[in-house]
């Protein structure tokens, strides 16, 4: 069989094969997007199969049970009743494969009869590929790596614009990029959180009140606010958001890894104003895809001087040693810390 022609965007190769109607022999798709993940996956199956003769068309494994003999019989069958059939393997790690694969995979997937569509789906692993293996190799020549990240801002905001208007509702960009910044970017947990607030809204017009009444924020966000409550000089505020977390099953090391990523975004936010960098500057340093977030970061770091981000982001380090070090009481730690760094900042504005 020839070789596929190596495609520099398997995404956009999988859109292609899918608009065309002509599949590849060997799909990998991947990526921390589930949403995008799992809709191309339905088409996939859709598109390559005939739902009359799916029972003989569409074989499906979950990679912990999967054995070379399953594989490669699965292969051998032809099609029935059809040009092409679709064999689909869930998280099955092809770089660290059982016993067993090892000899068996390069063969395999190397020379896959053209009735083949087979797909390596990754939920729970990574499925990031080990370039070092000899598999990877075979791989490059005749497989389609699709992965899916997590979608830029703008686009993420004109997609939240068409799930309004499929919900019979409006959002403006500012609103739906709030919406983003509260509740996160996976396309998963945002579909949801638009079926709220279309469902909250009384107007059509979905406001960041409606968003607030009804969408439950990421830990990010909560932090955000945490972190501006410490500042603001309401520390009441701030312990009652840390309960909040820990009741709904966040671990203390993970709130305050959090709560340290926040103030080192702060502090590189407020080295970025001092430099005159900016905010595609200011994204680059602290990891983030969005510009409205960088923004909100950029006003919260105005607030605050740098010789206070100093010390706060001393405290993080000494609290998080604590925490991992076995600390008797996690919450009162972090407590004590966040009292500490309102504290240190009322001492520097006086």
């Amino acid at each position: 069989m020839a070789a596929r022609e190596t495609k520099p965007n398997g995404k956009s190769q999988l859109i292609r094969d899918l608009k065309n109607g002509e599949f590849a022999t060997l799909y990998i798709i991947s990526g921390e997007e589930s949403y995008m993940k799992e809709y191309y996956l339905r088409q996939l199956r859709q598109k390559v199969v005939d739902e009359t003769f799916a029972d003989f068309n569409l074989i499906e494994f979950e990679g912990k049970g999967l054995t070379p003999e399953m594989l490669t019989e699965a292969i051998d069958s032809y099609p029935a009743m059809a040009d092409k059939k679709l064999i689909i393997v869930k998280d099955f790690d092809l770089f660290k494969p059982p016993a067993g694969f090892a000899d068996v995979l390069p063969s395999v997937l190397g020379d896959l009869p053209e009735y083949v569509c087979l797909v390596f789906y990754y939920d729970v692993l990574d499925g990031k590929p080990d370039k070092r293996t000899k598999l990877y190799k075979t791989l490059e020549k005749h497989a389609c790596f699709a992965e899916f990240a997590h979608a830029e801002e703008q686009e993420l905001v004109a997609w939240l614009e068409r799930r309004a208007k499929a919900l019979g509702c409006m959002i403006e960009p500012g609103d739906a990029s709030y919406m983003i910044f509260l509740c996160g970017n996976s396309m998963t947990n945002l579909a949801g959180e638009m079926e709220k607030a279309a469902a909250h809204t009384t107007t059509g017009v979905i406001k960041r009140y409606n968003i607030d009444a009804v969408c439950s924020p990421v830990l990010d966000a909560v932090v955000f606010d945490l972190t501006d409550a410490v500042t603001a000089g309401r520390f009441d505020r701030a312990v009652a958001l840390v309960g909040e977390l820990l009741a709904q099953k966040n671990n203390e090391v993970m709130i305050f890894t959090a709560i340290t990523r926040h103030i080192q975004r702060l502090y590189a936010a407020k080295l970025c104003a001092e430099n005159r960098s900016g905010e595609k500057q200011l994204m680059e340093m602290i990891g983030s895809k969005s510009p409205y977030y960088a923004r909100q970061i950029q006003n919260a770091a105005r607030r605050v001087p740098l010789s206070w981000l100093r010390k706060a982001a001393s405290l993080c380090a000494e609290t998080d040693a604590a925490l991992k070090g076995g600390a008797a009481d996690r919450q009162k730690q972090i407590e004590l810390t966040l009292l500490t760094m309102a504290a240190e900042l009322k001492g520097e504005k006086k």
